[in-house]
């Protein structure tokens, strides 16, 4: 009788340990699945939060008044949206080199810029530009589908022009480092071989062959003191360089959130008209934190949403 109820004991035992197991693993799942829910819930709200700051940013392009209206030549705004922080950085696809019309120096020299290294930038601009073009004929230093293939690609050049900046990722010799940095820097909305000067980043002008950098910092700051009328800038001339006044075809917006549960950050073009027209989208990481970078005007607190 006795070890009958010793063995009844210790089969009592065993389930409540069992159950035991049982529930800790549920309120494990439990656990788990809430906080999955409140991540996910955070990266919806972060990634809304920067839409919010596109559509911003693309109404107060249109502004009538100059002195309101956001400037499209780099600059970097701060909205604060229900107790997230954000930064946008506007850039008229005008002032980026066009991928799809820019000629081989212009190409070189911005890669040159980027890299440092004038033989890997020569290099890659010829496997751009042999992406691009319609033909199989492979320039001095460029790639064709054998070299795609050496090199253990499973796709060859389009042979055709780019449709959207992301693509030149795919161009032989491009890394992904490489791919982010010249991203915030290149359209394929410009139509136009050159850059125009009064709207290109910094970084742009400074890439230009020949472009003195005391110059593009006093260029910079002059043209942002004057927002209207920045045509009246003087400009160096600089040998097989084009410069060009296309405006207002298209916008550059480079957008980061931060919130408690971290960073997002996201790039797009958009065409402001009626309403925004989206022309790319992406996720991605800008090569450094708008948060770093000095901002055009006093920070805009905007009102949280109902």
């Amino acid at each position: 009788m006795v070890r009958q109820a010793g063995a009844a004991l210790v089969v009592v035992l065993w389930v409540v340990a069992a159950l035991s197991l049982l529930a800790a693993s549920f309120g494990l799942g439990v656990r788990r699945e809430a906080r999955l829910a409140v991540n996910l819930a955070e990266a919806a709200k972060l990634r809304a939060a920067a839409e919010a700051g596109i559509q911003y940013a693309a109404f107060m392009l249109t502004q009538p008044d100059s002195e309101r209206r956001f400037r499209a030549d780099g600059s970097v705004y701060a909205l604060v949206l229900d107790e997230l922080e954000v930064r946008v950085q506007v850039v008229d696809e005008g002032g980026k080199v066009d991928l799809n019309q820019a000629d081989e120096g212009l190409l070189r020299a911005i890669l040159t810029y980027l890299t440092q290294d004038p033989d890997r930038a020569a290099a890659l601009a010829s496997a751009i530009l042999d992406w691009r073009d319609g033909d199989r004929d492979r320039r001095v230093n460029g790639a064709e589908a054998d070299d795609y293939r050496a090199a253990g690609l499973n796709y060859e050049p389009a042979d055709a022009p780019f449709d959207s900046v992301a693509e030149v990722g795919l161009v032989l010799g491009m890394t992904s480092e490489l791919t982010q940095a010249l991203l915030p820097w290149v359209t394929v909305y410009s139509g136009q071989a050159g850059v125009n000067p009064y709207l290109a980043p910094k970084e742009v002008l400074l890439a230009l062959p020949g472009m003195d950098p005391a110059f593009v910092d006093g260029f910079v700051q002059a043209r942002s003191q004057q927002i209207a009328g920045a045509g009246g800038l003087p400009l160096p001339t600089l040998p097989g360089v084009n410069f060009h006044a296309l405006a207002g075809a298209a916008f550059g917006m480079n957008v980061e959130v931060r919130g408690q549960a971290g960073d997002f950050q996201l790039a797009a073009v958009v065409r402001p008209g009626q309403g925004v027209e989206y022309l790319d989208w992406r996720e991605t990481k800008l090569p450094k934190s708008l948060f770093d970078l000095p901002l055009a005007a006093p920070e805009i607190k905007l009102p949280a949403p109902p």
